[in-house]
């Protein structure tokens, strides 16, 4: 007996009895797969590097400027200054995964990744020769990484590895980088200080109020002394006396109007007694 065994058909008849069901169609196409994520140019195969490619753009409502005051450097550089980093990632992945990245383009002499709270989010890529930097510079811009936009400036200073490649003392730098920072923050603080002070030079208008405020009284006045001042005056209620602060005194009127007019009637000023120092005179705030 022979051990063959009939084996079913691959395909079974239709309905019709005539065309195969399984090639009938099964319904609406499957969506197109998603598009490839973007590459620098150094990244694409050799027989790809040739064809023209649009990098994305970021999002608008990222900043392409950190400081509005201080545009990106645009002098070219052997230092790239990298921003808008995930800060999820650690900086060991992320010295790693930029390394890979822009090694593609030349020879990488030190990454800086920035892990405190002031310099999270930002790194600085350090290359051997400056076309290999501005080649970076322009193709890398944009690329998204861990899925943030990469921010791509050259530096403002030289690095470390810059200055003992060409042979320089890193020591002596360091010091007059140090020097420079220092006299920087203090012309910034000298200038928010100038700011201030002409700020609180500026007169501010008093906001009118039916309650005087009188400041600078001795303390032998006494409160009929203060009364007698103001009682020949239209509205006057009384003088409340301030027993924690004995210089200081509140005039109460019936409204803001007869309260102002006392107040130009007797200027900023009010002197009870010849002998002694004149009182200020202002409206209460609010």
């Amino acid at each position: 007996m022979s051990s063959y065994r009939q084996r079913e058909p691959l395909y079974s008849a239709g309905a019709d009895g005539r065309s195969p069901a399984a090639f009938r169609h099964p319904g609406p196409l499957p969506p197109p797969p998603p598009p490839l994520p973007f590459m620098p140019m150094a990244m694409h195969p050799p027989h790809l590097r040739g064809m023209p490619y649009a990098p994305p753009q970021p999002p608008a409502n990222i900043p392409r400027i950190r400081h509005p005051n201080r545009p990106p450097c645009t002098t070219p550089s052997k230092t790239l200054y990298l921003r808008n980093l995930s800060e999820k990632a650690s900086p060991k992945v992320l010295a790693s995964t930029l390394r890979a990245l822009f090694e593609t383009y030349g020879t990488i002499l030190d990454v800086r990744v920035r892990h405190s709270i002031r310099m999270r989010g930002q790194a600085f890529i350090v290359f051997g020769e400056q076309e290999d930097a501005v080649r970076a510079h322009s193709e890398v811009q944009g690329f998204m990484l861990f899925g943030k936009p990469l921010f791509v400036e050259f530096s403002r200073t030289a690095s470390d590895a810059t200055i003992a490649q060409q042979g320089e003392d890193v020591e002596s730098y360091k010091l007059h980088r140090i020097e420079a920072r220092d006299r920087r923050e203090q012309e910034n603080k000298d200038r928010a200080a100038q700011v201030s002070a002409a700020l609180a030079a500026i007169p501010h208008p008093e906001l009118p109020n039916k309650i005087l405020f009188l400041q600078g009284l001795p303390a032998d006045v006494a409160v009929s002394e203060i009364e007698q001042a103001f009682a020949g005056r239209p509205g006057f209620i009384e003088v409340r006396w301030v027993s924690v602060k004995p210089d200081v005194a509140f005039v109460e009127f019936e409204a803001e109007m007869q309260a102002g007019a006392a107040k130009a009637a007797l200027g900023s000023q009010l002197v009870l007694r010849e002998d002694m120092a004149p009182v200020s005179i202002s409206f209460a705030k609010r």
